[in-house]
């Protein structure tokens, strides 16, 4: 067994807490889920089933992403972790089967929501490859050497009782890599009945990027850097020239982590293995569409739990 997922384990086992977070089969946080509001959290992690998460509305900007930000492994890892924590080694592929990587995963994407969906893809397929071609520029250019690794489990804890998980995009022995895309924006629908689309550009790192690749720092001990692509050009960050990512500002994002990880361990105790007291622990947050844009289904069904939980 790897030494971090076996040092997690014994952590877990020392909780004070380990029989009541096993009941709710919580093991680990992470940076995707500390970075949602507590009832779209515990909704989604409570009430849906790993299975029904897959199910969730998984729109064209998200798609775009995985598509072009993580078939780039297969270009420069020498070894991928998969889900199951095993270490598979990559034979790297070139720029151009890169592509083909890109343009199979794109293709296998049908957008069912509503044209405006439609539309977004059908422009991501347009601009794939050039946004590929940044991403390529910009991880070429921090010259990794010596072993590569992508997806490797990573665990950190910020004194809490149970860790943090995260999954590195790419690191060697001195750096950690996180990688971003940003995709166009859309704009409104024009007389002809066709959208605009206008190049997405930073200036600085997001907030929700500089806390997560902080946590990957943390645990290993290695020199951030946070790769943004666009269709036009690659931006890179890192301590030198972003306050975000110094070592006074990554120390206050593990703190901001800390303080909502401990809220929900506090969630959880309270509620003692009763989802509907947790659900009526949190707020909904019904006003955060972005967090619940899942399908409207499943919003449906939210909002039957929460009524549930409320009149109970």
């Amino acid at each position: 067994m790897d030494a971090q997922i076996s040092t997690d384990f014994k952590q877990l086992i020392d909780s004070p807490n380990a029989e009541l977070f096993g009941t709710w089969n919580f093991d680990h946080h992470s940076a995707s889920q500390l970075n949602l509001p507590e009832g779209n959290w515990a909704w989604k992690y409570f009430c849906c089933t790993q299975e029904d998460r897959r199910k969730f509305k998984f729109t064209a900007k998200p798609r775009l992403g995985v598509a072009v930000g993580g078939a780039i492994a297969l270009m420069y890892a020498d070894i991928i972790w998969t889900y199951n924590s095993e270490k598979i080694e990559n034979t790297k592929i070139t720029f151009k089967d890169y592509l083909r990587v890109v343009d199979e995963d794109l293709a296998a994407y049908e957008p069912m929501f509503d044209d405006k969906e439609e539309a977004q893809h059908a422009y991501h397929k347009t601009i794939a490859h050039k946004m590929a071609h940044q991403l390529h520029k910009g991880i070429k250019s921090l010259a990794l050497q010596g072993v590569v690794e992508s997806e490797a489990n990573r665990y950190y804890n910020v004194g809490t009782e149970i860790d943090l998980l995260g999954r590195t995009d790419l690191e060697n022995e001195f750096c950690v890599v996180e990688i971003k895309t940003l995709p166009p924006r859309r704009g409104k629908l024009k007389k002809d009945g066709t959208y605009g689309f206008s190049t997405q550009s930073i200036k600085e790192p997001k907030i929700d990027a500089a806390r997560q690749i902080a946590l990957y720092w943390a645990a290993t001990g290695k020199r951030p850097f946070l790769v943004y692509a666009n269709e036009n050009e690659y931006t890179i960050f890192d301590p030198s020239n972003s306050d975000l990512l110094t070592e006074a500002a990554m120390k206050d994002h593990l703190k901001f982590y800390k303080s909502k990880a401990k809220l929900r361990e506090n969630l959880l105790i309270q509620a003692d293995g009763n989802i509907n007291k947790l659900l009526s622990l949190v707020s909904p947050d019904w006003e955060h569409p972005y967090y619940w844009d899942i399908g409207d289904e499943f919003v449906e069904q939210a909002k039957i739990d929460f009524n549930k939980a409320m009149e109970g």
